[in-house]
Protein backbone atom coordinates (compact mmCIF):
# COMPACT_ATOMS: atom_id res chain seq x y z
CA UNK A 1 0.00 0.00 0.00
CA UNK A 2 1.52 3.40 -0.67
CA UNK A 3 2.01 6.16 1.56
CA UNK A 4 0.19 9.77 1.14
CA UNK A 5 1.12 12.88 2.54
CA UNK A 6 -1.36 15.34 2.36
CA UNK A 7 -2.08 19.41 3.72
CA UNK A 8 -5.01 21.36 4.42
CA UNK A 9 -5.68 24.69 5.87
CA UNK A 10 -8.15 24.71 7.63
CA UNK A 11 -9.40 28.12 10.99
CA UNK A 12 -9.42 27.20 14.37
CA UNK A 13 -11.13 28.97 17.65
CA UNK A 14 -8.51 28.74 20.18
CA UNK A 15 -10.22 29.85 23.96
CA UNK A 16 -7.81 30.52 26.80
CA UNK A 17 -8.04 31.59 30.20
CA UNK A 18 -5.28 34.11 31.16
CA UNK A 19 -4.75 35.74 34.97
CA UNK A 20 -4.08 39.45 34.29
CA UNK A 21 -4.93 42.26 35.99
CA UNK A 22 -6.43 45.16 34.26
CA UNK A 23 -3.08 46.95 35.53
CA UNK A 24 -0.78 44.82 34.26
CA UNK A 25 -2.56 45.04 30.68
CA UNK A 26 -2.37 48.62 30.90
CA UNK A 27 1.56 48.69 31.50
CA UNK A 28 1.98 45.79 28.90
CA UNK A 29 0.06 47.50 26.09
CA UNK A 30 1.48 50.54 26.33
CA UNK A 31 5.26 49.26 26.36
CA UNK A 32 4.81 46.43 24.34
CA UNK A 33 1.59 46.50 22.74
CA UNK A 34 2.74 49.88 20.93
CA UNK A 35 -0.72 51.60 22.17
CA UNK A 36 -0.55 55.31 21.48
CA UNK A 37 -3.10 57.91 21.41
CA UNK A 38 -3.74 60.71 19.10
CA UNK A 39 -3.13 64.09 20.95
CA UNK A 40 -3.33 67.28 17.89
CA UNK A 41 -3.07 65.06 15.34
CA UNK A 42 0.14 63.35 16.61
CA UNK A 43 0.71 59.87 17.92
CA UNK A 44 1.90 60.15 21.64
CA UNK A 45 2.34 57.90 24.43
CA UNK A 46 -1.36 56.52 25.82
CA UNK A 47 -1.83 57.60 29.12
CA UNK A 48 -1.96 54.85 31.49
CA UNK A 49 -5.35 55.97 33.55
CA UNK A 50 -6.70 56.79 30.46
CA UNK A 51 -5.77 53.48 28.97
CA UNK A 52 -7.22 51.89 32.06
CA UNK A 53 -10.55 53.67 32.32
CA UNK A 54 -10.98 52.46 28.71
CA UNK A 55 -10.56 48.90 29.76
CA UNK A 56 -12.97 48.72 32.46
CA UNK A 57 -15.70 50.37 30.41
CA UNK A 58 -14.67 49.28 26.52
CA UNK A 59 -15.50 45.48 26.33
CA UNK A 60 -14.34 45.42 22.57
CA UNK A 61 -10.98 47.08 23.50
CA UNK A 62 -10.40 45.13 26.37
CA UNK A 63 -10.88 41.62 24.35
CA UNK A 64 -8.52 42.68 22.19
CA UNK A 65 -5.91 43.61 24.41
CA UNK A 66 -6.32 40.13 26.28
CA UNK A 67 -5.94 38.40 22.98
CA UNK A 68 -2.95 39.68 22.13
CA UNK A 69 -1.42 39.45 25.69
CA UNK A 70 -2.55 36.08 25.49
CA UNK A 71 -0.92 35.89 22.08
CA UNK A 72 2.30 37.27 23.43
CA UNK A 73 2.48 34.99 26.60
CA UNK A 74 0.84 31.74 25.92
CA UNK A 75 3.64 29.19 24.49
CA UNK A 76 3.39 28.64 20.96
Amino acid sequence: MAAHTVRWTQPAIVTATVDVSLDELTAWAIGAGGIRTLVDDDAAAADAAGLRQLLECNVRLRNELLTRWARAHLPR
